[in-house]
């Protein structure tokens, strides 16, 4: 699992904008829930702009579906922060 490959699923997305996708997973090297994973990526942090205000659930939903594979293989975290327009 890498950025890259995270960002190609997300881009499909039309209906919000992803500004920025970061990697967390070295502030929480270490933690109980990721102790053991052979994946490198295990927190993100994603910025998107909400140009159709859609409300905040739908957009995790999208998210979430999109990155389902990823949450399958060991992605631990996502943390979803709504930029204003």
């Amino acid at each position: 699992m890498c950025l890259e490959k995270i960002k190609t699923l997300l881009i499909e997305i039309s209906q919000f904008e992803i500004i920025n996708i970061i990697d967390n997973s070295s502030s929480h090297a270490g933690h109980q829930g990721v102790q053991g994973s052979i994946n490198e990526i295990t927190h993100i942090e994603i910025q998107v702009k909400n140009f159709n205000n859609l409300n905040r659930l739908d957009i995790h939903r999208q998210i979430y579906y999109k990155l389902k594979s990823e949450i399958e293989s060991g992605l631990h975290s996502i943390e979803i922060k709504i930029l204003k327009n």
